[in-house]
């Protein structure tokens, strides 16, 4: 049995697998995982999905029933290719137009994704990367135990 956090992981990362030229800029659609893990410097991306926190909803009408989630979708780009830093913009912009009007993707219960923030990840030395967390909130159904 899954758990809320991940059927909206699953289905955050479903959005995610449309990314795909020509209809976006970059093909990151191909790079998504549930199960992030160190990556080969030669690899062309990762976007992965990940829960990162749980909370109490800020909504008193759901705070028995519910869990205040965040999602982090992790973007990483090998750093020596060319206009790395460009690559990483148009990937961000298709992460966040492959998340618009998806509602019909989320399991009932779930609230969809808002988009909380983008913080770059830039380059330090000895990186063999680029990238940049984008971070989703939802409210998902609290897990409760079946009598």
């Amino acid at each position: 049995m899954k758990s809320p956090r991940m059927d909206l992981v699953e289905a955050v990362a479903e959005c995610l697998r449309i990314i795909a030229t020509p209809d976006f800029n970059t093909d990151a659609g191909q790079w998504v995982t549930t199960e992030p893990k160190q990556v080969d410097d030669e690899a062309p991306g990762v976007l992965a999905v990940v829960f990162e926190r749980q909370s109490r909803p800020t909504d008193p009408a759901i705070r028995r029933t519910h869990r205040n989630t965040t999602i982090a979708v992790i973007l990483k780009l090998p750093h020596d290719q060319d206009e790395a830093q460009a690559t990483l913009d148009l990937a961000i912009a298709d992460v966040e137009l492959a998340m618009e009007n998806r509602q019909n993707k989320f399991p009932v219960g779930t609230s969809f994704p808002e988009y909380i923030e983008m913080l770059p990840i830039p380059a330090e030395k000895g990186m063999g990367w680029i990238g940049a967390l984008l971070r989703y909130e939802s409210n998902v159904p609290a897990v409760r135990r079946t009598p």
